[in-house]
């Protein structure tokens, strides 16, 4: 579903220099672009219902190379916070140059995934589809439940969660129940991932609605499960 489009894989292939950041933002936002290339952008997936706004707080789970996370940051402003998750150590240490690069410093890089426990999983290091898997791991990653994370940093507040943590969002999203009950925050989930045979997009909204949130899946080249407090559909 994802990456059909040859340009669109070969730009994944590329290795994460420090200038395809703002390229990535630059297809996404930018009028210059039309639309049929601006379509393949997460970036604009995200912002479909609703724009970051300066002040903010927003996590971002599963943030390697940095794409959505320097965006938000530069969006959310000074007064405003980034929470970026990112388990995995290369891809993490991508991360944190491309911040240092960027200047950033309204964001908080916690090493660890999230899921509905806290342990140790085991992953397959693919870039960006790092996935979690029982198959000769070739690395092992910490995971934490976002209600306990949210609870470790006194987080008074969330506006935006977005995760696209390759099939993982399930488990995630049921260890975060507390916490989308309470702050209702505006989500982007990606849910075109294939778990048992379909994408987690119908399973997504369930979890979403069982946390009161209004859902909606939509932006078909890189589908995305929304859901907010009060309908944006």
């Amino acid at each position: 579903m994802i990456h059909e489009n040859p340009f669109i894989s070969a730009f994944i292939r590329i290795p994460e220099f420090s200038w395809k950041n703002p390229l990535r933002h630059w297809l996404a936002t930018s009028p210059w672009v039309p639309d049929f290339i601006q379509d393949f952008s997460p970036i604009k997936g995200y912002e479909q219902y609703r724009q970051l706004q300066p002040g903010d707080v927003v996590i971002d789970a599963g943030a390697f190379p940095g794409d959505y996370t320097l965006f938000a940051a530069k969006k959310v402003g000074p007064t405003g916070k980034v929470i970026a998750l990112e388990p995995e150590e290369k891809n993490r240490n991508i991360l944190k140059r491309n911040l240092h690069l960027a200047g950033s410093s309204n964001v908080q890089v916690i090493p660890k995934g999230l899921w509905h426990v806290s342990t140790t999983l085991q992953m397959n290091q693919q870039g960006v589809a790092s996935r979690i898997t029982e198959k000769e791991p070739e690395c092992r990653i910490e995971v934490i439940p976002l209600d306990q994370l949210v609870e470790e940093l006194k987080l008074e507040k969330i506006h935006v969660l977005k995760m696209d943590i390759e099939g993982a969002e399930l488990q995630a999203l049921a260890g975060a129940q507390k916490t989308l009950s309470k702050f209702k925050p505006y989500t982007c989930i990606a849910s075109y991932h294939i778990v048992d045979g379909t994408t987690t997009a119908d399973r997504v909204e369930a979890l979403l609605q069982q946390a009161g949130l209004q859902t909606h899946t939509h932006y078909p080249k890189h589908l995305t499960t929304y859901g907010c407090k009060e309908t944006l559909f």
